[in-house]
């Protein structure tokens, strides 16, 4: 008999260790959020300053599409729009070799105003900070001096998308690799300059802040928190330079929703729509159906050479489909804009959050499988079947009950 038991008290060890283990990942991801509707809201970036008869024209078409659309509580399809509010000024850098930009209230883009504006005021459009501009300039005119494309690129700038990659990312100075960080004086000038701008054109305070390129530091989060900024969007993680290759690095995390930083709070977005690389409509619902499993938003992560080259009329096409097909199979979906998603988790509303213990739990057991090495070591031991026997046993007692 005593035998008998070893087997059993033997496999209870092994899981005691394993949740032992991991318990700060598996903590975290209890303590994170579960919502008890889906959440779909389509985040798109590098609006603003730059090409303007084309943005003017997709931004147009854009709010065409999404006012089309309705949730049962009457709100439109929400698109958030990241806005670069300045670009170089070519003719005035060629003049004398110091770096000039154009705002976005510059004459020359009020048709890109009035689109964003009627966009807003249909509900469809939410304004986020994206950045000043798309790079950090002084890094910029120093690329310039030794890189021919960057130099045309300043001569006549076009789309900042046209830039090499670590010249695009703004927090840092990406002239030479690996990137160095940028002085303490100078991000505070930066980010109080921004905020002023963004104030003054847009006429609003910029809430939530998409950093470019997703490479930013501790240093710009206080900088953004001391002047008004509530949330930073992240992927999931938050890289602080960039290594000799180029590639986003020094990163930080993982960071989950509803997490805090310093003074900001996160809001988590790692899911794509972007048709141009060969996103479709069913991406966005698999993506939909697999954070909702979760109690996770679905924040789709887009951007405007999606919606203003040559791939415009599919991108709105595939828009059309993603919306009218997530309508017709999650009834209870919910439209709104990122600031108010990330005010409800923060604030813990019980009118979007779910506080059941076993909806938490089925939400939670759904995000252990992108806990990888945990979740390997608990389909070997078998704790991972054990926990999605509990999961599915709630779903079906649920069900019944709503029967």
């Amino acid at each position: 008999m005593n035998g008998f038991w070893l087997l059993p008290l033997a496999w209870l060890s092994i899981v005691g260790s394993l949740l032992l283990h991991y318990r700060r990942d598996l903590w975290a991801v209890w303590r994170e959020p579960v919502l008890r509707y889906p959440v779909m809201i389509v985040e798109s970036d590098d609006w603003g300053a730059g090409p303007v008869e084309t943005q003017a024209s997709a931004l147009n078409r854009l709010v065409d599409v999404l006012s089309h659309y309705q949730d049962q509580n009457g709100r439109h399809p929400v698109m958030t729009l990241a806005l670069v509010l300045a670009v170089p000024d070519g003719p005035a850098i060629r003049r004398d070799g110091q770096y000039h930009r154009r705002l976005l209230d510059d004459l020359l883009f009020e048709p890109v105003r009035q689109a964003i504006e009627r966009g807003r005021a249909a509900g469809v459009f939410a304004l986020q900070l994206h950045g000043l501009e798309h790079y950090w300039p002084a890094a910029l005119l120093r690329a310039a001096e030794t890189d021919e494309r960057v130099r045309a690129w300043l001569a006549s700038p076009s789309r900042t998308e046209n830039l090499p990659s670590p010249l695009q990312s703004r927090w840092i100075d990406a002239s030479t690799l690996p990137s160095r960080p940028l002085p303490e004086a100078e991000i505070q000038r930066a980010t109080a300059e921004e905020v002023a701008v963004y104030e003054r054109v847009l006429g609003q305070s910029p809430r939530v802040v998409v950093p470019p390129t997703f490479v930013w530091d501790e240093r710009v989060e206080m900088a953004w928190a001391a002047r008004g900024v509530e949330f930073v969007v992240t992927p999931g993680l938050r890289n602080t330079c960039r290594d000799a290759d180029g590639q986003p690095s020094c990163a930080a995390g993982p960071i989950r929703n509803g997490e805090r930083g310093k003074c900001v709070t996160y809001i988590v977005r790692n899911d794509y729509f972007e048709p141009e690389k060969g996103h479709t409509f069913v991406d966005g619902l698999a993506a939909l159906r697999s954070r909702s499993e979760q109690g996770r938003p679905c924040l789709l992560e887009t951007h405007r050479s999606n919606f203003i080259g040559l791939e415009a009329e599919c991108s709105n096409a595939e828009l059309h489909r993603l919306i009218a097909q997530a309508l017709r199979k999650y009834p209870d979906l919910r439209f709104m804009s990122t600031l108010e998603l990330g005010r409800a988790m923060r604030d813990h509303s019980p009118l979007l959050l779910e506080v059941r213990a076993s909806r938490r739990l089925t939400a939670w057991v759904n995000r252990l499988t992108e806990l990888p090495r945990f979740w390997k070591l608990g389909r070997l031991i078998g704790i991972a079947a054990v926990l999605c026997l509990i999961a599915t046993k709630i779903k079906r007692d649920r069900r019944s009950q709503d029967q």
